[in-house]
């Protein structure tokens, strides 16, 4: 029997918010599939919660849709602060031995090789995306936004498809790859220069750390 997934969806800015929104597109995909899913979101995205989750479901793949640096992952928004849900050297272990991508800034520069026996997707410098601010309310009308966070999405549907950790990232790149070719067309239009960029870079600083051949089985 397939071991559930467990998402964390922050919402309380504008580029959690558009994670959220995307975060919910492979959740559902993972609910028509018959996969159990542990959905982390306000008001139960706290350290207590995710401990429990890991502790009790055991989810086989843990998919991070949340702000970070180099050495912990955040949850929720309480007040003014941001609650840390991984923090290296203090719970990092609860990664261990699991599957995980992290959508988050940083987290593969020094949490995610701090993480033994399993396999921790992330990128070791930001991860950006480009959104139309007419839209920032309603990111599924977002078409700008979607140039990055649809590749973003594909490592987490080709998981879900029995694609190795590596086979996953490479589809990623590869639509990223395309979709570069694409804004290339149209070059001259506001903004996709920038887009372009954008995409390069997350291309560049997503890493596969530990086992690239796990899957989520």
């Amino acid at each position: 029997m397939t071991k559930p997934i467990l998402i964390t969806r922050s919402s309380y800015d504008d580029a959690t918010s558009y994670l959220f929104y995307y975060a919910g597109i492979v959740m559902k995909e993972a609910e028509g599939k018959g996969i159990k899913v542990i959905d982390l979101k306000r008001p139960n995205l706290t350290l207590g919660r995710f401990t429990s989750a890991i502790k009790e479901k055991q989810p086989q793949f843990i998919f991070f849709n949340a702000h970070g640096d180099e050495d912990a992952i955040y949850g929720d928004k309480i007040g003014e602060k941001e609650e840390v849900l991984i923090k290296e050297n203090i719970n990092h272990q609860l990664l261990d031995s699991k599957l995980v991508y992290a959508r988050s800034c940083w987290a593969a520069a020094s949490l995610g090789k701090a993480c033994k026996g399993g396999c921790f997707i992330g990128y070791s410098l930001p991860f950006n995306f480009w959104i139309d601010e007419r839209w920032s309310s309603k990111p599924q009308n977002d078409n700008t936004a979607r140039w990055c966070l649809e590749p973003s999405n594909l490592i987490v549907s080709s998981l879900f498809k029995s694609n190795t950790a590596e086979e996953a990232v490479t589809k990623s790149i590869n639509m990223s790859k395309k979709n570069m070719l694409k804004l290339l067309k149209i070059q001259n239009e506001p903004g996709v220069v920038d887009i372009i960029a954008v995409l390069w870079n997350n291309m560049q600083c997503l890493e596969i750390i530990g086992d690239k051949e796990m899957k989520f089985e």
